[in-house]
Formats: C-alpha cells, sequence, structure tokens
C-alpha cells in the first residue's frame, strides 16, 4: 500500500510539472534547433526551453516563447525579444535553412 502511494504521488508530481510549461506548435516547430547570425547564437527546443548567446558575452539557458511574429527569450533578470521578418526558410542556391530576425539572418546549424 504504501509504494503504490508513493508511486501515485511521484505520478502526480511528473504529470503536474510537465504540464507547468507549454510546447510549441506544429507550425512553431520549424524554428526548433541551432540557430546562428554574426552576432548572435541561439538555440530553440521543442519543450519550451532554449538558449540565447550574444557574441563576446555568457549565455543563459532560458524559456523560449514564439507568438506573434516574435521570438521571446526569457531567464532571470534578463529577456530578448526578436521580430520575425521571414520564418525558417531554404536558401534556393546553397540549400541552407535560414531565417530573418530583426533584420539579422540567422542559419541553422
Amino acid at each position: 500500500m504504501k509504494t503504490t502511494w508513493s508511486l501515485t504521488i511521484l505520478s502526480f508530481l511528473f504529470l503536474s510539472l510537465t504540464a507547468c510549461h507549454d510546447h510549441f506548435s506544429y507550425d512553431d516547430l520549424a524554428y526548433v534547433g541551432a540557430w546562428e547570425s554574426n552576432k548572435y547564437y541561439i538555440e530553440i527546443y521543442d519543450d519550451g526551453y532554449g538558449y540565447y548567446d550574444k557574441r563576446n558575452r555568457p549565455g543563459v539557458e532560458c524559456e523560449v516563447r514564439i507568438k506573434d511574429r516574435k521570438i521571446v527569450f526569457d531567464w532571470h533578470g534578463g529577456r530578448k525579444a526578436f521580430c520575425i521578418d521571414a520564418p525558417p526558410s531554404v536558401e534556393i542556391n546553397t540549400g541552407e535553412v535560414f531565417m530573418i530576425l530583426d533584420g539579422r539572418t540567422f542559419y541553422r546549424l
């Protein structure tokens, strides 16, 4: 009985913790991956988290939201929002996947 009760509590905790964060919609999955521009390096994970790094500064793990043509990186003590100028697309000549955020071209790694 004690084992059953413990497993029930652990299951409930696991489900409640995983339900606290939104996953991306199907359309937003195109943004998932590692990207870089000449000034930034970003990673977007499919679970709504990611990594933000401005060149020559320490990077941070953070929450990521994609909404209203913006990608927002939130972390303790900071926030960076990028306007999505062009969603992920394939460059015809090179076959590279790119997107344009705040006028900067980001290439998928």
